[in-house]
């Protein structure tokens, strides 16, 4: 009883088709076949037929099909009819689609200092509809970026040709993925991007995970995550505990670190919360660096059916995902906060952290890529994700960079009086700004002083040659960082 495979075309797309078949013997004495089939290790779906063949479509590659006839006899009488020892046959799903091709002429367009088109040209003589472009982006500047060394900006239908991206610096990556088969392109177009930054910011915050003695260290709200000083980075823990559920000689270990069934998806929380002191417009920018691994690469320990593998000699860790989140608030951290020496946890006993509940209302987590946002108070994390039980993202740089632009206020003739005249901008600056004036109708020997700079406003005098105070017209420029919101 052989099982033959098809390659067809249905609904506009290709699929497999199995067709098992079989003969009905000598005699004239069957009048139907049970037939049962199941996939891997499933459930038997069953049907009763006069046919000698069995189809099936829509089968993923690599799985194992098994399929059971036996002849049923013609009723005689009131007897139940006879039936037959049932036929056995078992085979793998092959893979008949073709190759994956990939796009061509792909173009980096910028629309504004935050985002750009990527547009590219689908495969030419090639059916689309099971086609999607999947778009990574890897901080490399030099044109040494890899798909698997980046985190995922989009995906979207091939067919549409473009898709709107955050503009970052580094390398756009875009593989093609057949979303039945779930392969993907052999090869990767890319285009670099390295925009000098024109406009002047006030670096204001400049967190680095990667960079803490020992790195990572001061995460908090952590979950599913641990960082592997063998791989320096990072990853997805398993879900396996060594006292209690590991047995064994652990020479048999491929891998110490990572014993049991690595999780899918974990969290790695920052611990520093940022607080401006005023509402203000912040651009945010992140730091993120996603190596991907398969860190136990033996033919024994992947858990993928075969026929799936995107490489048989070398297994590409290209499943893996790393993607930074923030939310933030207008209001401020401390209010009504039991703070301890300053931190935002208890660091417990066994050196474990247990973060306290601020008392601030946030808004929902958005994925931080390049924002321009408002608001005072602000938290991050970062999601860790992947699609196979083989592989694990591994962050090896983490962070975050928050800069406020530069903000120039000046004013119109504003009168002295005679005394100190205390100045209130219109709007306070992130910090004390450079203040400049401009002084009119001054007599011989007239003079001004400026003190008490500070972010919401100054304090100038105007004196005559004798030190005494005059009244005198005069206009300011106060150049700095930030305009906090109200």
């Amino acid at each position: 009883m052989p099982i033959e495979f098809q390659r067809i075309d249905k609904d506009g797309g290709v699929t497999n088709r199995a067709v098992a078949s079989w003969s009905r013997g000598e005699g004239g004495f069957t009048a139907s076949f049970d037939v049962r089939y199941r996939i891997d290790k499933g459930t038997f779906k069953e049907l009763s037929t006069t046919a000698t063949t069995l189809e099936i479509e829509g089968l993923k590659p690599g799985r194992t099909l098994e399929v059971q006839v036996r002849a049923v006899g013609i009723r005689i009488g009131g007897t139940e009819p006879k039936k037959s020892r049932r036929a056995k046959v078992t085979a793998i799903v092959p893979d008949l689609s073709d190759p994956v091709p990939s796009v061509s002429d792909l173009t980096v367009s910028p629309i504004d200092d935050k985002q750009a088109i990527l547009t590219w040209t689908p495969p030419a003589a090639q059916r689309l509809n099971n086609l999607v472009a999947v778009i990574r982006h890897s901080t490399k500047t030099d044109g040494s970026g890899t798909f698997a060394g980046s985190v995922k900006l989009a995906e979207v239908p091939v067919s549409a040709n473009a898709v709107t991206v955050p503009l970052l610096n580094g390398e756009y990556i875009i593989k093609l993925k057949d979303d039945v088969t779930k392969k993907k392109s052999s090869t990767v177009v890319s285009a670099v991007v390295n925009i000098p930054d024109a406009t002047s910011k006030r670096t204001v915050l400049n967190i680095r995970e990667d960079t803490t003695n020992p790195p990572f260290s001061s995460g908090s709200s952590n979950r599913g995550v641990f960082y592997s000083d063998v791989y320096g980075g990072l990853v997805l823990d398993g879900d396996a505990l060594w006292d209690s559920e590991i047995s064994g000689n652990i020479d048999s270990f491929g891998e110490i670190d990572f014993i049991g069934t690595r999780g899918r998806s974990g969290r790695y929380g920052f611990s520093t919360i940022v607080d401006l002191g005023g509402k203000f417009e912040v651009t945010l920018k992140k730091i993120l660096g996603n190596l991907s691994l398969a860190p136990d690469d033996l033919i024994n320990s992947r858990t993928e059916l075969i026929d799936i593998w995107p490489n048989f000699d070398t297994y590409e860790a290209e499943e893996t995902d790393a993607t930074l989140y923030f939310r933030a608030s207008d209001e401020a951290k401390t209010t009504g906060t039991f703070q301890l020496g300053g931190s935002d946890y208890f660091l417990l006993e066994d050196g474990s952290k247990l973060r306290q509940e601020l008392p601030v209302t946030f808004g929902d987590w958005r994925v931080l890529n390049r924002n321009t946002f408002v608001g005072r108070t602000f938290q991050f994390k970062a999601v860790l994700k992947s699609d196979s039980d083989s592989q694990t993202p591994l962050i090896n740089e983490l962070g975050v960079s928050m800069s406020i632009p530069a903000r120039t206020e000046s004013s119109q003739v504003i009168e002295s009086g005679a005394a100190a005249k205390v100045v209130t901008f219109t709007n306070a600056f992130y910090e004390a700004p450079s203040v400049g004036i401009t002084a009119f109708n001054l007599g011989s020997g007239d003079y001004y002083e400026v003190t008490s700079v500070t972010r919401t406003g100054f304090t100038v005098h105007f004196k005559d040659s004798s030190n005494s105070s005059v009244d005198r017209d005069f206009q300011y420029v106060a150049a700095g960082f930030g305009s906090e919101q109200t």
